[in-house]
This record gives C-alpha cells, sequence and structure tokens, in this order.
C-alpha cells in the first residue's frame, strides 16, 4: 500500500514538473548564405518569439537553403520547412498587389520604407487575401538599388545605358528597362556574379552596394551611378506553414505576431541600411567610383518609370483597388518616418 501511496506521489509531482503546453518546434529556411547579415537579424528574432511564448516555440534553422527564392512560398506550403521569406517578385502571381512599395524612384531609406510597407499593407491591403497558402508574419524592404558599371565609363545617360548589355535585379528594376527597350538579364540577387564575373553583362541594374558585395559582384564593378532615390526597392515577405501556424496556441500566435510584423520590418530594415552604408564604403575604399546621377538621365528614368505605375494600376483594378491612393498612402507613411 505505502508504495502504491509513493508511486501515485511520484507520479503526480512528474506531471506538476511538466510545462503546461508541450514544446513546439519550427524549421527555418534562408537562402541567404550564412555570412549574411540577414542570419543574425532572424536569430534575434527567433529568441525573440521563444521568450514571447515562455520559450513553447521554438525556432531551428536549416544548415543550408532548403529551396531556391521562387521556390520558399510553394516550400512552405508542401511543409517541406516551415518558416521561410522570398523576394515579392517571385510570388506576383499569387500576391499580385503587394509589390506597390517596390515601383521606381519611391524610397531612400530602408528602414522607413519597412515600416511604411507594412503600415500600408495592415490598413489596405490585409483583407485582400494575398497569401492565401501560408500565414504572413512580416514585410520588409533590402536596401534601395543603384546602377553599376562594369568598365571605367560611368552610366549616366539614356544614350549609354542602351548600349550595354545590362543585368538587373528580377521585378520593378528589369521593369523599368523593359519600358526603355532593353532586354536585361535576370537572375535572382544571390546569383548576380554569375553572369557579371562571366562578362556576360556590361553593367547591373537594381542591385544595392550591400547586395553587390554579398553576392560577389563587387570585385567586377569599376563605376557606381547613385541615385537621389533608389531605382528599387525590393520588398519580402516572410511566412509559416499554416497547418502550423494553426496549432499554435492563440495565446502564442498573439505573441509570436508582436514581435513580428512592423517589429521584425524595421529591424531588418535598419540592419539593411547599416549595411548598405557599409558596403559602399567598403567599395570605394577599394577604388570603386561614384557618380552622383545626372539630372537630365534622373528625369528620363523617373519618365520611362510611368509605365510601371500604370501597369500596377491595372493589376490593382482588377482587385477593385485604386492604386494611386495605395501608393499615396504609402509615401505619406514613408514620409513621415524618413529622415532625409
Amino acid at each position: 500500500m505505502i508504495r502504491h501511496i509513493v508511486r501515485y506521489a511520484l507520479i503526480g509531482l512528474a506531471i506538476a514538473a511538466a510545462p503546461a503546453h508541450a514544446e513546439t518546434k519550427l524549421l527555418f529556411s534562408i537562402f541567404f548564405p550564412p555570412s549574411h547579415f540577414i542570419q543574425q537579424v532572424m536569430r534575434e528574432w527567433a529568441a525573440d518569439v521563444e521568450k514571447a511564448t515562455d520559450n513553447r516555440v521554438k525556432i531551428e534553422f536549416a544548415a543550408a537553403s532548403m529551396a531556391p527564392p521562387p521556390q520558399q512560398m510553394s516550400a512552405v506550403h508542401s511543409g517541406i520547412f516551415d518558416i521561410g521569406f522570398t523576394a515579392n517578385p517571385f510570388i506576383k502571381n499569387k500576391a499580385p498587389l503587394i509589390e506597390f512599395s517596390s515601383l521606381p524612384w519611391l524610397v531612400s531609406e530602408t528602414e522607413a520604407a519597412s515600416v511604411a510597407y507594412w503600415r500600408t499593407y495592415q490598413k489596405s491591403l490585409a483583407d485582400k487575401h494575398q497569401f492565401k497558402d501560408v500565414q504572413l508574419l512580416s514585410l520588409f524592404h533590402a536596401a534601395g538599388g543603384q546602377l553599376y558599371s562594369l568598365d571605367e565609363t560611368p552610366i549616366n545617360s539614356v544614350e549609354e545605358l542602351k548600349k550595354r548589355k545590362m543585368w538587373a535585379l528580377p521585378g520593378q528594376a528589369a521593369g523599368l528597362l523593359k519600358n526603355l527597350g532593353l532586354s536585361p538579364v535576370t537572375t535572382p540577387a544571390v546569383k548576380i556574379s554569375e553572369p557579371v564575373s562571366r562578362g556576360v553583362v556590361e553593367g547591373y541594374y537594381g542591385m544595392s552596394p550591400e547586395g553587390a558585395l554579398s553576392f560577389k559582384a563587387a570585385p567586377y564593378t569599376k563605376v557606381i551611378t547613385l541615385f537621389p532615390r533608389a531605382a528599387t526597392s525590393t520588398s519580402f515577405s516572410m511566412f509559416i506553414n499554416k497547418g502550423k501556424w494553426a496549432k499554435l496556441s492563440k495565446k502564442d500566435q498573439t505573441a509570436i505576431l508582436a514581435v513580428s510584423g512592423e517589429k521584425l520590418a524595421a529591424s531588418v530594415g535598419k540592419a539593411y541600411d547599416n549595411a548598405a552604408a557599409d558596403a559602399l564604403s567598403k567599395m570605394k575604399a577599394s577604388g570603386i567610383k561614384t557618380v552622383d546621377a545626372d539630372p537630365g538621365f534622373y528625369a528620363a528614368l523617373q519618365k520611362a518609370a510611368g509605365a510601371s505605375f500604370k501597369r500596377f494600376n491595372a493589376v490593382a483594378a482588377k482587385s477593385k483597388i485604386d492604386g494611386d491612393a495605395l501608393i499615396a498612402q504609402f509615401r505619406k507613411e514613408y514620409q513621415a518616418l524618413a529622415k532625409h
């Protein structure tokens, strides 16, 4: 009898000592290389998630990318891994409205752009079902893109630009060059070194200084043309598998969203601003020259962007969204946050 009492007492103590909720582990795959600063930003976010959920939710990181950038959303949707993010040009067929903040010549500060993007999305697009296959966690921007020459002659006029075989960042950057009649080579940003190093192109457009350095295009670069505002600032969406999300308690879902969304957007944006400034300094120190864009050249590129805005407005109209009003709202949010 005493043995049974002791046994039940020990069982009771074990139950009392057990955590109220079983630990949930979520696998996060990042396609940027391990040395890229975004890895540290996301690990800090993961630590915030664990703390916010009292360690009930833990984020584990894949040792290497488990899917290329264009396949990130489908891989998360199918459960190959639980959390991922991707550049929005790769998912425009599924989420056609979310590229509004990447239109040409809108931003120059990435933290302000990221927060303004999240706020505008929440106010105007959150109920438009852009993410049917996954649960959205955050939206953010990469640093703004510039124009790079692979020889000593700066690209500082439309005439010079049209002489070149160009690489362009997929999405709005490539779209603007097409508006001018060019046929740019496009690849994911992480693959830019291939056409640049092989001499397939004579310049590249839309990449940030940080991207040029991180993805190994900088060693082949001779001159950078700098614009008052970015050629484009690529936006990203971060998401989690819907099934895994549904299994989390409402308390943990709320806690995760509190450290994601705008807070994560600001963290990523600030990190990109710092990385871009540091990369530009390093590129200058290595001998790469910089020139300010000629006002006439900048004006011509702004005019060429008109076709890109018209295309977006047509897409927005199909969803009964006023594209001009959406962009105006983003501009207002951005101006309230930007320091310059």
